[in-house]
């Protein structure tokens, strides 16, 4: 019985194979290709040569310009030196001249006036130290000025230097400068014990108050005017020292 089975088994597989390739067709009358329509590729022409085409896409209107950026296109920009001079102008400095003497002062208020108004400028007094220096000189021929300055160079540790302002100082020798007029007398004394016996103390500069004229607050207008004023001694306007 066993071998019955076998055998029917085998005869069944066997049917199903001959039906699977189409070789049953003409018996069954049922095909297991029937999905597949392969009469409909026969019918095709030219399969090979389709191409797909995509629709074109929509053309994309142009936007147009809002109102603020046409009025900017057309504007044209202002000048940058044009730009910059006008914050030039309404920049304000603070411009100062001076020393003046009292003397001095007096023609110094008398220039300002016609440029600037009484109250657009002040006038500080600033107090200036004496000077006094210990001396040798005036020498008048070079030839004892060059003696001189082989005698000082043979002292050790003397300094010491050439004078040639004032002119009532020049050609001269200057052994130090000094503050006060004792500080120089001792430095003198000192001078004295080391062999040195023509030096004397001389008056550089007394002891005085001074003027400084100030315009706090000079836009370029006044600066240019102000740089055309003359002022004592040549002196002029310039930045004010902090």
């Amino acid at each position: 019985m066993l071998r019955s089975l076998v055998l029917v088994l085998l005869l069944a597989n066997a049917g199903f194979y001959a039906w699977r390739h189409g070789w049953l067709n003409e018996f069954v009358g049922a095909s297991p290709d029937t999905q597949r329509e392969p009469q409909r590729l026969k019918q095709q022409v030219n399969a090979n040569q389709l191409t797909v085409v995509e629709p074109p896409s929509a053309p994309v209107a142009p936007s147009s310009p809002s109102p603020a950026a046409s009025d900017a296109a057309t504007e044209a920009p202002a000048p940058a030196s044009s730009a910059t001079a006008a914050v030039n102008a309404g920049r304000t400095i603070c411009v100062e001249a001076g020393p003046f003497t009292v003397a001095e002062q007096t023609q110094v208020e008398a220039t300002l006036k016609p440029v600037l108004g009484a109250s657009a400028w002040s006038t500080e007094t600033v107090a200036v130290p004496g000077q006094w220096m210990a001396y040798m000189g005036p020498y008048v021929d070079a030839d004892m000025l060059a003696r001189k300055l082989n005698e000082l160079r043979r002292i050790k540790g003397l300094s010491f230097e050439e004078i040639h302002s004032p002119a009532s100082l020049s050609p001269g020798l200057s052994l130090g400068r000094y503050g006060s007029l004792d500080e120089a007398n001792a430095a003198l004394n000192s001078l004295k014990l080391r062999g040195i016996r023509t030096a004397r103390v001389v008056t550089v500069r007394q002891a005085m108050e001074v003027q400084v004229v100030r315009v706090a607050q000079a836009d370029v207008n006044t600066q240019v005017a102000l740089s055309a004023v003359k002022l004592p001694q040549g002196k002029g306007f310039a930045a004010c020292r902090l």
